[in-house]
């Protein structure tokens, strides 16, 4: 199955991935608005083969943003992607990670730490 990305940082973007992976969710992961677009080929790249590994292919990534509560997947319309791929993005913005991975349970940890500072100035 095709490889597909979703790439986290504080502006969360998360690691990639492939749809037929198992998913546990990430214990505190807020809920984020969830915003999909459809958009040509080619603007769908730009979002996500930034996050890509090397030589790999794209088609669809979920972007976090967790301190305005939404996550934006981008999709090509131009290829659209199976309905797994989308439900697997789906499910990152919900707070699934892959089992045996840690990532997003990191990230959320020091987007946590970053808020507790930011109060505490």
């Amino acid at each position: 199955m095709p490889r597909l990305l979703v790439y986290a940082l504080v502006v969360f973007v998360t690691t990639g991935c492939a749809s037929g992976l198992e998913h546990r969710k990430v214990e505190g992961w807020p809920q984020l608005t969830v915003r999909e677009h459809h958009v040509p080929h080619s603007e769908m790249r730009d979002h996500c083969t930034k996050y890509a590994s090397f030589g790999g292919m794209t088609e669809a990534c979920a972007v976090y943003d967790l301190s305005a509560g939404t996550c934006d997947i981008w999709l090509s319309a131009d290829f659209p992607p199976s309905e797994a791929i989308v439900e697997h993005e789906r499910l990152h913005c919900q707070g699934y990670d892959h089992v045996g991975e840690t990532y997003m349970e990191r990230l959320l940890a020091r987007w946590k730490r970053f808020r507790s500072q930011q109060a505490s100035q």
